[in-house]
């Protein structure tokens, strides 16, 4: 159980990435990397439950707050900068979030979960061919017995036109969850028809 702040009850202030303790400086070399990750997540996953938006927005701002004060920490580590990826996202501050994004490909541009998380990004604003390209990347570095990658490249591939892909992908999936009892059924859906790859995908990819 986590209870109490991380440092000493000090006033944070924490907008679009940047963290003020009344005005001072603050000395990261004394602050502790476990505990504030514990924190972070925490927060993090309390916003993801949270009832009303207002409970939402409190929790995923603690959590921008710990999650910044790792990216000065350990600014090599991806984990913190995906993490402030997500919370912008979810805060619909889209420059911000893409910016995090970013900067974690820049640190290592083939890691599963920044780009899966990416492929997400995308994926709820309906930009499906970026959002294929980013879980694309993230199947072939680590997740290819990823769930939800393979589910999320399936409708991707579906929605863009391209069922044959679709549907070895929802077979890849319920080999990882042969107990699903929905992909059976959007199977069987897709190969009645008879695989016609005549979609939007196919039509971009010949230009």
């Amino acid at each position: 159980m986590l209870i109490g702040s991380t440092y000493n009850n000090a006033v944070m202030a924490v907008e679009f990435g940047e963290v003020n303790y009344n005005n001072a400086l603050i000395d990261y070399s004394k602050i502790d990397t476990d505990s504030t990750l514990k924190l972070a997540d925490y927060y993090f996953e309390k916003a993801l439950k949270a009832q009303t938006a207002k409970e939402k927005k409190d929790y995923l701002q603690r959590a921008s707050g710990e999650y910044f004060i790792l990216t000065k920490i350990e600014p090599h580590n991806i984990y913190p900068l995906v993490q402030m990826a997500r919370v912008y996202d979810y805060e619909k501050q889209n420059s911000y979030s893409k910016a995090y994004f970013f900067r974690a490909l820049k640190i290592d541009k083939t890691n599963a979960l920044t780009n899966y998380y990416f492929g997400e990004y995308y994926y709820t604003r309906e930009d499906y061919i970026r959002a294929l390209h980013y879980y694309n990347t993230a199947f072939e570095n680590g997740f290819r017995e990823n769930f939800n990658v393979l589910v999320k490249m399936a409708i991707m591939y579906e929605k863009l036109g391209d069922l044959l892909r679709a549907n070895q992908y929802y077979k890849k999936a319920f080999l990882i969850q042969p107990n699903n009892t929905l992909l059976p059924e959007k199977i069987r859906e897709i190969e009645t028809l008879k695989y016609k790859n005549t979609g939007y995908y196919n039509k971009r990819r010949k230009q």
